[in-house]
C-alpha cells in the first residue's frame, strides 16, 4: 500500500500534528510514566509490607503477647541503662582518673605518669587511651589490675609491659621480691552528648 502525502495544507498541518503528538506520548510514556512507574511499584510493595506486619501485629495483640513485648522493651530498657553507666561522658573523665589512682593506692602503689589521652572518635562515643606507669611488687600490680577491672564504669587496661626495676634509694625493698616497672594503657569509652537520651 502507497503512502500518499496530504495535499492541501489543512491535512498536511494535522499529520504533522499527529507525528508531534505520538512522539510527545513516546517520549511521556519512557521519560515519566515508567520510571514513576518502579517508583509507584516499590512504594506499593513497602505498603504491602507494612500491613502484613501490622496484620501480624493484630494477630499477636489478640494472643495476648503485648504484655511480652511491653516486658520486652522493659528488659532492653534495663540493659540500655546498665550501659549507659558503664560509659562515661566527656566531664566524667577526670573522676575516673581519681578512681585509677585510688585504685593504685589500694593496691600500695603510686601512679607515676599519666600521659595525655589519645581520642579515637567514633558516632555515638569516642575512645580515650591513656599511657600509665608505676612501679610494684608482681602480686600489688595484679591486685591494681584488678581494681581497674573493677571499677563502676569501662577502664581496660591493655599492652600491659612488665619489666625489672632498677632498686630507687626511696623504695623500701622487701626481702625476696623483685620490683617491676609495668607500663601500660588504660582504655575508656566516652559517650558523646548528642548521643545520650536526655
Amino acid at each position: 500500500m502507497e503512502l500518499k502525502m496530504p495535499a492541501t495544507q489543512r491535512d498536511q498541518l494535522l499529520a504533522l500534528g499527529s507525528v508531534v503528538a505520538i512522539v510527545a506520548i513516546g517520549i511521556y510514556f519512557y521519560y515519566v510514566w515508567v520510571p514513576n512507574g518502579k517508583i509507584f511499584a516499590e512504594k506499593q510493595m513497602r505498603i504491602d509490607t507494612l500491613s502484613a506486619h501490622n496484620n501480624l501485629a493484630r494477630i499477636e495483640v489478640a494472643r495476648g503477647t503485648a504484655s511480652k513485648f511491653k516486658d520486652e522493651a522493659a528488659q532492653y530498657g534495663g540493659l540500655l541503662q546498665a550501659m549507659r553507666t558503664l560509659v562515661p561522658v566527656a566531664n566524667e573523665v577526670p573522676k575516673l582518673i581519681n578512681q585509677l589512682s585510688t585504685a593504685a593506692r589500694t593496691a600500695g602503689l603510686e601512679l607515676g605518669g599519666i600521659n595525655a589521652p589519645t581520642i579515637i572518635s567514633g558516632d555515638v562515643f569516642d575512645t580515650y587511651n591513656y599511657r600509665l606507669t608505676t612501679t610494684g611488687s608482681y602480686h600489688n600490680l595484679a591486685q591494681f589490675l584488678t581494681n581497674v577491672g573493677s571499677l563502676s564504669r569501662i577502664m581496660a587496661p591493655m599492652n600491659v609491659a612488665l619489666t625489672p626495676s632498677a632498686p630507687k634509694p626511696s623504695q623500701r625493698q622487701i626481702p625476696g621480691q623483685q620490683l617491676l616497672d609495668m607500663g601500660f594503657d588504660v582504655q575508656t569509652y566516652v559517650a558523646k552528648s548528642s548521643a545520650r537520651a536526655p
